[in-house]
């Protein structure tokens, strides 16, 4: 017998019963009870290396790292993670708080790409980045348009916008 009690964690019944239907489906012949036990036992083994198993401190809720440069902004929250792929191996740096970090040191993207380049590199399209509210990794250039591409989006809005009127000029007019 354990030296502990066994206490009771309210679960709500809808969620419960969508565990022992899993349970069923997966012809896992375990007690759904003993299956939360589990999940808490997994859980508490992964949430170390896994950020995002621990919520966000509060404290950390806002912070981030703001990458600028000429006409481009991009805000990364912290939790970020950014890869750079180069020579068959991948090169991580993350958002830590307020800053841009690579192996505990801080600096900015274009510092880190070059750094693993070894040379000159536009880190907005060496960069993949990850935040933590993404599922999938996202080329940098893509989630910030250069100023050139805004400039062409609002072209084509603004033809967009004389097309359509053109098709509700007012017919008393003629």
């Amino acid at each position: 017998m354990s030296q502990y009690e066994d206490i009771c964690v309210p679960v709500p019944t809808e969620l419960f019963v969508k565990l022992a239907q899993f349970l069923k489906e997966q012809e896992d012949r375990r007690n759904p009870v003993l299956a939360v036990h589990d999940a808490i036992d997994y859980w508490m083994d992964n949430a170390s290396w896994k950020p995002e198993l621990i919520a966000q401190r509060p404290e950390l809720a806002s912070r981030g790292y703001t990458w600028k440069y000429d006409e481009r902004c991009l805000f990364l929250p912290h939790g970020t993670e950014i890869r750079m792929p180069h020579k068959g191996t991948n090169y991580y740096a993350a958002i830590e708080g307020d800053q841009f970090t690579y192996e505990g040191k801080s600096m900015s993207p274009g510092s880190f790409a070059n750094l693993i380049a070894h040379g000159s590199r536009n880190a907005w399209i060496c960069l993949w980045v990850k935040r933590p509210a993404d599922s999938e990794w996202k080329l940098a250039d893509h989630l910030s348009p250069s100023a050139k591409s805004k400039a062409q989006a609002q072209r084509a809005d603004r033809m967009l916008d004389e097309l359509a009127n053109a098709g509700h000029e007012n017919p008393s007019a003629n």
